[in-house]
């Protein structure tokens, strides 16, 4: 697995592969502390894929918005102005504090830099006028690796649903263990603002690939053996098996 930085070098995108992509705060900001932040940045991760959030838009609308986008719902069509079809095709995601995961595969060669620049924008504007801030909110460059293999798309799903997520739950957990594996399990459920509640839960957002497209890169065990992958989780919690995390994108 190469890894790649993004540069002003232009890098050449593959359509049909997954990418792991890594977008941090400058300073090690913590950027996603309140509910309303994040669901702001979950209503920019679903527009900016499609166009942008309609101007004027009210504060508890986008809140709305953006978890009626987390439950599979319609949302109203003057919230966004539809501008091109889906520029990327989303895997999985995860909000942590201070920075963010995505898995990725590009529409077009251009997809995942114009995706990434209008989400990055489109954020930093509305975080900086709510915090009363200046310049850029996010590191340049993001890091982003592509995905050759199964085994490492394997890999980068867990480092993404499972360990980062169980980050916001227990910082540090890797080092001092975690304080009861079936808590944690409990909380990658519950947390909304990562992807794991549509890979391995109930949820269905209007975020990811339709499940056709998931199953064609994932497999069948997404759908059909999902609690075999889900035992094959708890057994991770219970022994903490950081071999199974890549460290290419550690924060």
């Amino acid at each position: 697995m190469s890894e790649e930085i993004m540069t002003k070098r232009k890098i050449s995108f593959e359509k049909s592969v997954p990418y792991h992509l890594l977008i941090r705060a400058v300073e090690k900001r913590e950027i996603f502390v309140t509910e309303e932040d994040c669901w702001r940045f979950i209503f920019q991760i679903y527009a900016a894929n499609i166009g942008r959030p309609a101007p004027n838009l009210k504060r508890k609308d986008i809140i709305k918005a953006a978890q009626a986008i987390l439950l599979g719902e319609e949302i109203p069509e003057k919230f966004i102005i539809i501008e091109h079809p889906p520029l990327v095709n989303i895997f999985s995601f995860v909000l942590v504090l201070t920075h963010n995961h995505f898995i990725l595969i590009p529409n077009t060669p251009e997809g995942i830099p114009k995706y990434t620049q209008k989400l990055k924008t489109g954020f930093a504007m509305y975080y900086n006028l709510k915090h009363a801030r200046h310049g850029n909110l996010f590191e340049k460059p993001y890091k982003i690796i592509s995905i050759q293999t199964n085994f490492q798309l394997d890999a980068v799903l867990r480092y993404v649903n499972v360990k980062n997520v169980l980050d916001v739950c227990q910082p540090g957990w890797q080092e001092k263990g975690l304080k009861d594996d079936e808590e944690a399990f409990k909380f990658l459920n519950d947390y909304q603002f990562s992807s794991f509640p549509d890979l391995f839960g109930k949820r269905n957002s209007k975020i990811l690939v339709p499940r056709s497209v998931l199953e064609k890169y994932l497999g069948k065990e997404i759908t059909e053996s999902k609690n075999e992958y889900l035992n094959f989780i708890k057994d991770y919690l219970q022994k903490n098996l950081k071999s199974l995390y890549p460290i290419f994108l550690e924060e």
